[in-house]
């Protein structure tokens, strides 16, 4: 099973609010560009079986670009991957979804800093953290028997 996340692209520093700041040009580029390599890590005939989005306008914004190049089952969009989320929430409710699941291949997270670096820590067997990039992407090869993974690849923009 992989678990693919994502850091939304470059984003406008200045906001009304922080959930409502959107992609810049460079950022719509950059999650143009992360998809593109998504859809070739992936393959073209397969599907990513569920993306999980922030509610935040970035991150919906990222995965309406990464969407033109993959195939994606079902989008959720969700208060659990927001930048102040608690990532053993958000990583619980995975577990849940697989134990319930366990036909998903790849779910796709769409997320912010510094959620994404604490939940790639509390994901992986090696607590494995990172600062990610925009548009910045971490496959982990997760072992659902586990609840745990290790980093596969690692994506980052040009």
């Amino acid at each position: 099973m992989k678990l693919i996340i994502m850091r939304h692209g470059e984003a406008d520093t200045f906001g009304l609010k922080d959930s409502q700041r959107c992609l810049t040009p460079n950022g719509i580029q950059q999650a143009k560009v992360a998809g593109n390599w998504l859809s070739q890590y992936v393959g073209k005939d397969r599907l990513i079986d569920l993306a999980i989005v922030s509610s935040f306008q970035r991150a919906q914004q990222s995965y309406q670009e990464v969407s033109h190049s993959i195939n994606c089952v079902r989008e959720e969009t969700s208060e659990d991957v927001i930048p102040s989320a608690d990532p053993k929430l958000a990583h619980d409710y995975i577990d849940t979804l697989l134990a319930q699941n366990s036909h998903l291949e790849h779910i796709l997270v769409v997320t912010h800093m510094p959620f994404v670096c604490y939940f790639l820590q509390d994901i992986t067997t090696n607590q494995c953290a990172m600062l990610f990039d925009t548009s910045s992407i971490v496959v982990v090869d997760y072992n659902v028997e586990q609840q745990m993974g290790v980093v596969e690849t690692i994506y980052h923009p040009q």
